[in-house]
C-alpha cells in the first residue's frame, strides 16, 4: 500500500479517511504522517523482536546495513555515529594478512571480578569487542593501522515517511500495511474521544500484530537450526546511515 494516492484513493492516507470518515481538514496530513510513522516504528519493533535467524531490514533502503572503518594502531575506542543505528549484530576485524576474523562480544558483566584495564592490554590482533554507549572497545587494541579493517553488521531504524510522499511504501510485508491505517485511525479516536469506535479498530490492530509476529517468527524455513555512557572518541568512528 503506497503512502498516498489521491486519484485511486488506495493509499494509507486515504484509507485512514475511509475508516474514520475524515478528510484533510478534520485530520490534517501532517498529523496523519506523524501518527503513521509512530505506528511504523511500533511495527518495526514488533518485527525485530519476532525475528528468527533472518534479520529484517526496511525494504526502502538500497544498501546493506554494513559499515567499515579503519583500524588505528593502539586505539581501543571506536565511536559509532549515525541516526539510523539501533543495534550491533556482529563485528569482524581484518588481520594484517587480509583475513577477516569474527570478533567475540563481551561485556563488563562477563568480567566483574577482573580488571578491564588489564584485560588483553598488550596490542595485537583484536579478538573481542565490548559495546559501551555509542562506542565499541577492542581487546586487545590493534597493533597495526589499516584502512577499512573493522566491520560492523547492524540493525537500523526504519525509513520514515514525509508528508510529501506518494508512491513510497512501508518497508515490511505488504499483507500487513493496513496496520498503519488502523493505527493512525486509533490515535485520532483516542485524541477526540471517539471511544465507541476504538474497540473495533483495536481488534483489527491486535489481529494484524499477531499475524506479523507469526509471519516474521516463522521465516527462514530453509534453515533447519532451531535457535532462536560516557564516550571517549579519538577521531575514528563508523558513519552509519
Amino acid at each position: 500500500m503506497v503512502f498516498s494516492d489521491t486519484s485511486t484513493l488506495l493509499g494509507i492516507v486515504e484509507d485512514i479517511d475511509f475508516i474514520l470518515g475524515t478528510d484533510s481538514t478534520s485530520y490534517p496530513l501532517a498529523h496523519k504522517t506523524r501518527n503513521i510513522n509512530n505506528w511504523y516504528n511500533r511495527v518495526a519493533n514488533l518485527i525485530i523482536k519476532s525475528n528468527g535467524r533472518w534479520e529484517w531490514d526496511d525494504n526502502n533502503y538500497t544498501d546493506l546495513p554494513i559499515a567499515t572503518t579503519a583500524l588505528v594502531a593502539n586505539q581501543q575506542d571506536y565511536a559509532i555515529s549515525g541516526a539510523n543505528f539501533m543495534d550491533i549484530l556482529k563485528m569482524e576485524v581484518k588481520d594484517q594478512n587480509g583475513n577477516w576474523i569474527a570478533l567475540q562480544p563481551i561485556s563488563l558483566d562477563d568480567r566483574r571480578t577482573e580488571s578491564m584495564t588489564d584485560f588483553r592490554k598488550e596490542a595485537g590482533t583484536p579478538e573481542y569487542y565490548d559495546k559501551f554507549g555509542n562506542s565499541v572497545f577492542l581487546y586487545p587494541k590493534p597493533s597495526y593501522s589499516q584502512d577499512a579493517s573493522l566491520k560492523v553488521f547492524y540493525q537500523r531504524n526504519i525509513s520514515l515517511f514525509v508528508s510529501t510522499d506518494t508512491t513510497k511504501v512501508p518497508g515490511f510485508n505488504e499483507n500487513f500495511h493496513r496496520i498503519l491505517s488502523y493505527g493512525a485511525a486509533y490515535d485520532y479516536c483516542l485524541a477526540y474521544g471517539l471511544q465507541n469506535r476504538m474497540p473495533v479498530i483495536q481488534n483489527e490492530i491486535t489481529k494484524l500484530e499477531q499475524d506479523i509476529i507469526d509471519y516474521y517468527s516463522s521465516r527462514s524455513k530453509d534453515d533447519k537450526v532451531s535457535m532462536r555512557t560516557q564516550k571517549e572518541c579519538y577521531g575514528t568512528e563508523f558513519d552509519i546511515y
